[in-house]
């Protein structure tokens, strides 16, 4: 008799499975039922996701208080269950709009109008330093790139186009590269000519 066939594997997966939040900032967050398991040693933090449950690489998952981006491959049922690579959300971008907001009327009753900047959503990314390049003009910049990593979908697409102003970290950056690297996850390459750090 073998006692590790795949039923007595997948009845053991559901009994230390627990459920985890998946996708939460999004407008569809669902659940996962699996477990975690630790990846090899290196500068990031990253876990093995283990589940019974298909996901895929571009969703997010929050363990322990904080949200971890699936980039590995999902490779349908590595011998019983489903097995990636997660990987820890450093940072989140603003997802903003303008919007008009009626802040009184004036004296023959018309409303008036101010525009703000609101905040609507969030979206978690992993930032990883790139490189820093100093140009020789006139004046001496320095330019500093980062790589984000952030879940590919159309509202990402839509935000975070060539060119659009990003704020990470307290520095304003521009987005000066954007494309689907692997499916399910969009990368940006930001730069900015910030050389101060800000002062909290």
């Amino acid at each position: 008799m073998n006692i590790f066939d795949t039923q007595t594997l997948t009845d053991t997966l559901t009994v230390i499975s627990k459920s985890y939040v998946m996708n939460e900032l999004t407008d569809t967050p669902s659940t996962v039922e699996g477990f975690v398991t630790n990846s090899e040693l290196n500068d990031e933090s990253k876990f093995h996701f283990h589940s019974l449950s298909q996901f895929k690489r571009g969703d997010y998952i929050s363990i322990d208080g904080s949200y971890y981006l699936v980039t590995g491959d999902v490779i349908a049922h590595r011998g019983f269950k489903y097995k990636s690579v997660v990987e820890y959300c450093n940072g989140f971008f603003e997802l903003t709009e303008e919007q008009r907001i009626k802040v009184g009327t004036d004296a023959v009753g018309r409303p008036i109008y101010k525009t703000e900047i609101v905040v609507i959503g969030q979206s978690p990314i992993i930032a990883t330093y790139r490189d820093m390049k100093l140009t020789e003009d006139s004046i001496t910049t320095a330019s500093k790139n980062l790589i984000i990593t952030m879940q590919d979908n159309l509202s990402n697409r839509t935000n975070f186009q060539v060119n659009a102003t990003v704020s990470l970290f307290g520095r304003s950056y521009k987005v000066i590269d954007s494309e689907v690297a692997k499916v399910g996850l969009l990368q940006l390459r930001v730069t900015t000519e910030d050389v101060m750090l800000p002062v909290k």
